[in-house]
């Protein structure tokens, strides 16, 4: 259940507007665009960093969900396949129970064709990540099988990724989607994973997009926050059953 230990809705309290201040420019209502050498100015507050690598079919829109939740408003939406290995840093706050935390969402994306072409590519993204977000397109047939498939593969590496699943170009009440509300709830009730549907949208960016991109970071914060719990408690249960 999404909120268990994330405030989703704090950006939007006093505390958090406070703060988000220094995430988003007055002039444009959008949010500010950190480069792999810039971060937020933000004195006494933990910072944690992650590693997440965005993984699907060419088309899926790996990228252009990077770039929605990165806060950039003037993102191509015309398809042009990655080449290579493109790396984002996205900073967020969040509320962790009683403590505010800024995370360093180390986004890893690569185009398939350079994955399929260059043995190294994949080892290097898969390596040490701490989450594995797999994009499927609602237009795509086979986008949840195709997942379900990979799933075994990516989950049994030693990091212990946490798995988070976006769908993309998501409207609802379209019948011309290729994945059904029927196929979604097969997926999540077999896999245990609630899908993260991302709307169709246009040019524009207004705060409804700005309440949604917050929400979507909220959750994956979460997500990754609760794997490191369970990570760490593995590991005390192991120590102890040594001793």
């Amino acid at each position: 259940m999404f909120g268990s230990v994330v405030k989703l809705d704090w950006q939007s309290t006093a505390e958090g507007e406070t703060i988000m201040q220094h995430f988003y420019n007055p002039q444009t209502n959008g949010r500010k665009f950190f480069g792999l050498l810039e971060r937020p100015i933000l004195p006494n507050i933990e910072e944690v960093s992650y590693k997440l690598f965005f993984v699907g079919k060419s088309g899926a829109g790996k990228s252009s969900t990077i770039a929605r939740l990165a806060g950039i408003v003037n993102f191509d939406d015309e398809y042009v396949e990655t080449r290579g290995i493109r790396k984002s840093n996205i900073y967020w706050p969040v509320k962790v129970w009683d403590r505010i935390i800024l995370f360093r969402l180390q986004c890893w994306d690569a185009g398939d064709r350079d994955i399929k072409k260059f043995g190294h590519i994949l080892p290097v993204c898969k390596e040490e990540a701490d989450a594995i977000v797999f994009v499927f397109s609602f237009t795509d047939p086979s986008g949840l099988s195709t997942i379900s498939t990979n799933l075994p593969t990516y989950m049994n590496d030693k990091s212990k990724p946490a798995p988070i699943v976006i769908g993309t170009k998501y409207c609802s009440g379209d019948f011309t989607a290729k994945i059904t509300i029927d196929d979604i709830k097969e997926f999540e009730k077999t896999q245990k994973i609630t899908i993260l549907k991302i709307n169709k949208t246009d040019t524009s960016y207004d705060l409804k997009e700005n309440e949604l991109t917050a929400y979507f970071l909220n959750v994956i914060c979460e997500q990754l926050w609760i794997r490191d719990q369970n990570y760490i408690l593995n590991q005390e249960m192991g120590s102890s059953q040594i001793i």
